[in-house]
């Protein structure tokens, strides 16, 4: 199968759009139809939807996306490791999610680059999921996540534990509140960030079966920006407010009783076959420097 039938079928599924997809690969709109259809045509399904205003993913589409994502990754690490002609001694290929890079890894990152010159490194985030499935595929040498899975080809080391901490502007009326029972969580108006796993079945228990929040949000940096701005109070791991909580843009709250958050821990996963390889003992030994003990 020709990659760049995969390749088209990842942008067109991004822009929803023929004439754009054409642009950014540098093709004629003819050519997106053309390889769309030929994809569709090995595959045996309708992978896109389409009609005068929008183009979708079918549910086969849906399906069939992640593989091909993880094929062209697969493809791009292979033909890098190919045609290698290296000045460098090694390669080291890292995978996180965007919050543990942000408040984590990058003076890890950065020590590494200036201590190693000699080993070529690449650094990928995603969501957890796509992390580990990465690792699993070969495609990187380490990931660093929230949720590892328990297989017996990965070792898997507890690298930093946080804690979740109720937050909010300093100017909020909330804010001259000593303390806040758990309890009271329910009554509260909060910027939520779903931090999935023990948190989310953590949360499920402190408030009722049908509440809902009005505000929602993925990225977590932007729940921190909006608490700064004055908004609302929220629940954050300790790591990514530390700067915030030190110059005093932002407070917190101390939640006080009996169901406290769960400690939200980062693990690191690496194949066993990998781990004495030296661009990876190389990471491990920088981690520990700066206080991410991989235990």
């Amino acid at each position: 199968m020709d990659i760049e039938l995969l390749r088209t079928l990842i942008i067109l599924a991004q822009t929803k759009n023929f004439s754009k997809t054409a642009e950014t690969q540098h093709i004629v709109q003819s050519t997106v139809t053309t390889r769309i259809q030929e994809l569709e045509k090995a595959v045996g399904k309708q992978l896109f939807l389409r009609n005068k205003q929008k183009v979708e993913l079918s549910e086969a589409g849906i399906v069939f996306l992640p593989y091909a994502e993880r094929i062209l990754h697969l493809y791009e690490e292979g033909k890098i490791k190919v045609n290698s002609t290296d000045p460098f001694e090694g390669r080291l290929v890292i995978g996180s999610v965007d919050s543990i890079w942000r408040n984590l890894l990058f003076p890890v990152l950065k020590e590494y680059l200036l201590q190693h010159p000699k080993i070529s490194i690449k650094a990928t985030t995603g969501h957890s999921s796509e992390v580990i499935q990465l690792l699993l595929d070969g495609v990187i040498d380490i990931a660093i996540v929230y949720q590892p899975p328990r297989l017996n080809r990965l070792k898997i080391f507890v690298c930093h534990e946080d804690d979740f901490v109720l937050v909010v502007h300093p100017n909020h009326p909330l804010a001259n509140r000593s303390s806040i029972p758990i309890e009271e969580l329910s009554h509260i108006n909060l910027l939520y960030h779903n931090w999935s796993g023990a948190f989310s079945k953590w949360i499920s228990e402190v408030l009722p079966a049908n509440h809902v929040f009005q505000a929602q949000i993925d990225p977590a940096y932007i729940i921190l920006s909006l608490v700064k701005q004055g908004l609302r109070p929220a629940l954050l791991n300790r790591s990514s407010v530390a700067n915030e909580l030190k110059n005093k843009t932002i407070v917190e709250i101390p939640l006080v009783g009996s169901n406290l958050p769960p400690k939200w821990k980062a693990h690191l996963a690496v194949n066993s076959s990998k781990i004495n390889e030296l661009p990876v003992r190389y990471w491990l030994e920088l981690m520990a420097k700066h206080n991410l003990k991989c235990v």
